[in-house]
């Protein structure tokens, strides 16, 4: 299990105490780092995280008709529903699905006709299900909330990068605060059979949920995943009495490579939300900031999926990260890597 850095919000928003140390340990370059922190007692965050992950699964089992409805390939599946589109490991990715959506604007104030054309991706309005009318709602809210904490984050990692760039105070949680692109991801991963899960005789396949990558954005915050029982439409959270359940979860779940280049687990307790640091970050920072490559592994049991929620807190199209390089042509890099285009 990682040894994870862990913020107590109330501290985070006391201008008054330091926490250069704990962001150079969490996010930096040093071989011990881990490349995550935590947060706790984070406002509002226990009932906004129940009823957005159990929707979840309450949309993945909606007729494929009305997830149909909500997919869209102009925008490379980057709004609304997306499964079986994303590539990971060489081939189509059907373990999860993958609900996005801007988590603070449901349509862009700069999306005007000829800024929508030029870039889809960014500036489609949400797209929301009205077959499940409070998905929008609890989708919202909670990514409204992350983005909020992620900004006291991403002011921390600012102080600590202006102490060796004095030209870098405030590059990222300004690029944060005036972003209208932010993305948030409501993830679902379906139950898997113990065929799927097993280990490879060389000892592979620790990604059978989720394959290695690192997130292109400048900060990600996560909540803690939630397993539900989906042997019954009443989706409750899984029986954690069942000696057998426990032992098949416990593998499963969030690995982290460390800057050693070791695998750790990092499980997120249920009541923190968890950062981590995008490549776009890594690009700016000059490397003082180190993305954090990471995989789920997925547990065998009957019925049981796994449902998170993920956003993703970028600039905007024309932020420079490098003189020659802005977010855009950064990203259109990377989507190459992960869809056939």
């Amino acid at each position: 299990m990682a040894d994870i850095v862990e913020l107590d919000y109330i501290d985070l928003v006391n201008p008054e105490i330091d926490m250069n140390d704990q962001i150079a340990k969490a996010f930096g370059n040093g071989p011990d780092c881990k490349g995550a922190l935590f947060v706790k007692n984070v406002p509002g965050l226990l009932p906004m995280r129940e009823r957005l992950l159990k929707t979840a699964s309450v949309f993945a089992a909606l007729p494929d008709s009305v997830k149909k409805s909500v997919e869209h390939p102009e925008s490379v599946y980057s709004f609304g529903w997306s499964h079986g589109k994303e590539i990971m490991n060489g081939k189509p990715d059907f373990a999860k699905g993958s609900y996005y959506n801007n988590p603070i604007y449901d349509t862009p104030s700069n999306s005007d006709p000829e800024y929508l054309k030029k870039y889809p991706e960014y500036a489609h309005p949400n797209l929301w299900p009205k077959e499940l009318p409070e998905l929008q709602q609890e989708f919202m809210e909670l990514g409204n909330l992350i983005v909020s904490v992620g900004k006291l984050v991403a002011r921390r990692c600012d102080i600590y990068l202006s102490k060796h760039y004095p030209e870098l105070v405030n590059f990222m949680e300004d690029a944060i605060e005036k972003s209208t692109i932010c993305k948030a991801r409501l993830l679902h991963y379906f139950p898997m059979s113990e065929k799927d899960v097993e280990p490879t005789p060389d000892g592979g396949n620790l990604d059978s949920w989720c394959g290695l990558h690192v997130d292109h954005s400048m900060l990600t915050g996560l909540t803690s995943a939630m397993y539900i029982d989906e042997s019954s439409t009443e989706y409750n959270q899984v029986d954690k009495s069942n000696p057998d359940l426990v032992k098949a979860l416990e593998p499963a779940g969030l690995y982290i490579q460390t800057r050693g280049d070791t695998f750790v687990q990092a499980k997120i307790p249920f009541d923190r939300l968890a950062f981590q640091i995008g490549e776009a970050a890594q690009i700016a920072s000059r490397g003082l900031l180190v993305a954090t490559p990471h995989l789920v592994r997925g547990a065998a049991y009957p019925n049981v999926a796994r449902n998170t929620f993920a956003v993703f807190m970028q600039p905007n199209v024309d932020h420079q990260l490098l003189p020659d390089l802005n977010f855009d042509q950064f990203t259109k890099e990377v989507m190459q890597r992960h869809y056939k285009m």
